[in-house]
């Protein structure tokens, strides 16, 4: 097995430390950005990343070559990787509040 190089484990502590020493801050990002999820999609969610059911295959493709077009990177996730096919959204605390409102209201428009 080959360890972490340096660099990695430096990165990992500095993260680490970021997290510890932000993590008020972080948490009420987090909130945050539920509450919009849950205002917009009517999506409740522990964390950052939203499954949305979609179904289809193919319609999952559109949903996400029409948000990409726009500015938006969602994930396809078809089967059979999953059960029925998800648009999977994850609501980075680096994303703005408004930059994830508009992807939320267009996600809501095309669901």
């Amino acid at each position: 097995a080959t360890a972490l190089s340096l660099y990695d484990t430096l990165l990992a502590h500095k993260s680490l430390e970021y997290i510890l020493n932000n993590k008020d801050t972080l948490n009420k990002a987090i909130k945050r950005r539920q509450y919009i999820i849950s205002e917009i999609l009517g999506i409740q969610v522990k964390g950052l990343i939203v499954p949305i059911l979609i179904g289809s295959n193919q319609k999952v493709l559109d949903i996400k070559n029409e948000l990409f077009s726009l500015g938006f990177g969602v994930g396809a996730i078809r089967q059979p990787t999953v059960k029925s096919a998800i648009i999977r959204l994850i609501a980075r605390v680096s994303q703005s509040e408004e930059s994830l409102k508009d992807l939320c209201k267009h996600l809501s428009k095309m669901q």
